[in-house]
């Protein structure tokens, strides 16, 4: 399971206010993609977000929101 379905299936709160603004954003961004009829990479999408959730996560543990 990648960190965006954690966040999205778990406790977001967590993750700090920019990680949750951020995951909105890549939620409907998403769906956005997938409804346009153009060719779009869920998988590379979804390692993008991921990459920079942990990033978010770790600033999060540091005290950034």
């Amino acid at each position: 399971m990648s960190l965006t379905d954690q966040a999205s299936s778990s406790n977001a709160e967590d993750l700090g206010v920019s990680a949750q603004e951020f995951l909105a954003y890549c939620n409907a961004e998403r769906e956005r993609r997938r409804n346009s009829g153009e060719m779009f990479d869920q998988q590379a999408f979804d390692a993008a977000v991921d990459l920079v959730l942990r990033k978010l996560r770790a600033l999060a543990e540091e005290g950034w929101t």
